[in-house]
């Protein structure tokens, strides 16, 4: 209590108008700091297991404190010991825990608009691209009338080739048809999602990893959880047909919009696969690609 005391007395003793300001400014982004973290975790088994980390450094701390006061020296050497020992080891042990989140966060960094090219401008035929959203639409409104389950990922900036080597390849116009038989009941491909990259169908039977999210709504069954999952990692968009219910859903950055009629499905891919012209936007990935294109067209005009 003395302590406290003599701090914010010698705090507002000292105090001038740029270090209130600068206080302001350090309170201020370390409470977006942590802002950042709870929201990265929240929803997640992270969050328990952080709760988890909290309540056990609490107990250390607390035991080894209690044992000094009352002089119980053995007790404190013990738990002195697993301080020591447990805070040795904590990095290790956050990024063991927090592995999942620190994953997704460095995925998202690396999709950015400044470092990552943009897949989506192999649609840059307007025509092209509409078609291919109503084709997909078409197939979602044919799946869901008829109860059959589906699992379209539609690949946007971040690559999807891991993923795309867990399935079977295809290659494929985006047709309709083609994508209402590959989700067809005891077909050989209808197991797993189908990766969209472009207008073309990239595999079939792929397997995404699932969400590790606890408060889903209930009844949501496999495919639901690996739409979630494979959104929480990149940024591609999946929609989702519900066999048993045929509900039509849409996963994006981790959250489920459900309930969707075939025209709000259209609307909203539309919107969000809408190809950029990104001749003039500036990308670290399409910077290095002009300047390996340059150098090769440099060569061999010397060679010329």
């Amino acid at each position: 209590m003395v302590f406290l005391q003599r701090f914010f007395a010698d705090l507002f003793v000292n105090l001038t108008l740029g270090r209130g300001i600068s206080i302001v400014i350090d309170v201020a982004l370390t409470s977006l700091l942590f802002y950042a973290v709870l929201r990265l975790i929240s929803n997640t088994r992270a969050l328990q297991l952080a709760q988890g980390l909290v309540i056990y450094y609490l107990l250390v701390f607390g035991v080894e404190w209690l044992s000094l006061k009352t002089g119980l020296l053995a007790l404190n050497s013990v738990f002195s010991w697993l301080r020591s020992f447990s805070t040795s080891f904590l990095p290790l042990l956050l990024v063991m825990v927090f592995q999942p989140e620190l994953r997704r966060m460095l995925g998202r960094l690396g999709s950015s608009k400044l470092v990552s090219s943009d897949t989506r401008t192999q649609f840059m035929d307007v025509h092209d691209w509409e078609e291919s959203v109503d084709e997909i639409v078409k197939s979602v409104k044919y799946l869901s009338m008829n109860r059959i389950g589906a699992l379209i990922c539609m690949q946007r900036q971040t690559g999807l080739e891991d993923y795309v080597e867990t399935g079977v390849r295809l290659d494929a116009l985006v047709r309709a048809e083609t994508l209402s038989t590959l989700f067809y009941p005891n077909s050989a491909l209808h197991d797993g999602g189908v990766i969209v990259a472009g207008n073309r169908v990239a595999a079939a039977r792929c397997l995404f990893p699932l969400t590790a999210t606890a408060d889903l709504e209930r009844g949501l069954g496999t495919r639901h959880r690996a739409a979630i999952g494979i959104t929480e990692e990149t940024d591609s968009i999946v929609v989702v047909v519900s066999e048993q219910t045929g509900v039509i859903s849409l996963a994006v950055r981790g959250k489920l919009t459900r309930y969707l009629s075939p025209l709000e499905l259209r609307g909203m891919l539309l919107v969000m696969t809408k190809p950029i012209a990104s001749e003039h936007r500036f990308s670290l990935a399409g910077f290095f690609r002009r300047r390996k294109s340059n150098g090769q067209q440099g060569g061999g005009d010397g060679q010329a």
